[in-house]
């Protein structure tokens, strides 16, 4: 009797726990998926459903909760310039493609060798920059929720640390929101599966497909698998510079069939994950299937459950994480040369909203004062 008492409570624990870190990305997901549907015409049922299966295959593969998040350039400039669904489906299609050669050639893995970890950590700097400025416009729309949903935050970080962060909030949430949820109909919205037009496979190319390359290698390969590690030791073991654009190049592929948004692992997101609670993939199969009921009962509402959803306390989830994510750069500071790469990194990509130019810079820099070691190196021998 008093061994079953305990292990109950212990159990409960433990799922407010993966619950609490099974919605930790919900800030990056779901205002991206929003715009999706309604700018570009995306099917909720659609989206969701093949964000919700790679969830699930995604954790059961790495052993470890990896976040689902739409391609973040390729999503900003659909949103931006209202490209049709298709367009996006054949990009995202493309991408597979692309990482499934990089993956199947071992060629990531070159590429990821010449990736030093200031660079790295200049991405993960720039990344928790940008995830907090988006935050501050999040947070705008409803600043007594966000004091509220802050001190609840900070208060369970902090004072109540034995109660997952993210169960208080998620609480506030719903108590907020329910009321005004209108149901219109219940069911999912009709698939149109299919393979892209030859048209919309070079425009998708063009347009979508190659400013999103290097940022895709750079923060969800490269800075994804280094993240892993930090925060799960031995049990990311999984995760590698040929696993992760494996995993991401089928996940594309099918989903761009399917019509879903192209996705991807990005490291901000797994840092969300673990830090509000997943420690394992249970949290990942939480989120999975609470996107796949989403998509298939409430395919044809989802606009009207997801869009209800405080901005909010979205934006204090979404600052959290970015104040996280920025402190991965902690274990260079004593390094005078790598922590300017990485500010290079960070503020270049910050300054001009596109990690891509911010990595090229740390790389620049990164060489030259490679370079420049080097040849005072020769001239003193000499």
């Amino acid at each position: 009797m008093s061994g079953s008492g305990r292990f109950f409570p212990h159990n409960i624990k433990k799922i407010l726990w993966d619950i609490s870190g099974a919605f930790g990305d919900i800030g990056v997901l779901f205002p991206i998926a929003i715009a999706l549907i309604m700018q570009n015409g995306f099917n909720p049922t659609a989206l969701f459903l093949a964000a919700g299966l790679f969830y699930i295959l995604a954790a059961y593969y790495f052993k470890i909760t990896m976040p689902v998040q739409p391609l973040k350039a390729m999503s900003a400039i659909a949103i931006a310039t209202g490209l049709s669904f298709h367009v996006i489906n054949a990009a995202g299609i493309i991408m597979g493609f692309i990482l499934i050669i990089l993956a199947v050639t071992r060629f990531s893995v070159k590429l990821g060798s010449i990736f030093p970890v200031s660079v790295v950590r200049g991405i993960q700097l720039g990344l928790g920059f940008m995830l907090i400025k988006t935050s501050f416009g999040m947070m705008n729309m409803d600043i007594s929720v966000v004091f509220v949903a802050g001190f609840i935050l900070l208060a369970s970080i902090v004072v109540f640390k034995k109660i997952p962060p993210l169960i208080p909030i998620l609480l506030l949430a719903i108590a907020l929101s329910a009321k005004r949820i209108e149901l219109t109909a219940v069911g999912p919205v009709a698939l149109s599966p299919g393979l892209p037009a030859l048209d919309t496979l070079w425009i998708g190319f063009t347009l979508l497909v190659i400013p999103q390359i290097a940022l895709t290698f750079g923060n969800a390969i490269v800075a994804t698998e280094a993240t892993g590690h930090i925060l799960y030791g031995e049990k990311a073991k999984k995760l590698n510079l040929v696993n992760i654009p494996a995993s991401m190049g089928i996940a594309n592929i099918v989903s761009g069939i399917m019509g879903g948004a192209p996705m991807c692992h990005g490291s901000g997101g797994l840092t969300a994950h673990c830090k509000f609670g997943a420690t394992s993939p249970r949290s990942g199969y939480i989120i999975g299937f609470s996107l796949i009921v989403l998509a298939v009962l409430f395919g044809s509402s989802a606009m009207a459950i997801i869009s209800v959803f405080p901005k909010g306390i979205l934006g204090v989830l979404l600052c959290y994480v970015g104040l996280q994510h920025s402190l991965f750069v902690r274990d260079i500071l004593q390094d005078r040369a790598a922590l300017s790469v990485a500010l290079t990194t960070a503020i270049a990509g910050f300054v001009t909203g596109n990690l891509t130019i911010g990595f090229l810079a740390g790389f620049g820099m990164h060489y030259a004062l490679m370079g420049f070691h080097k040849t005072m190196k020769f001239l003193e021998e000499h």
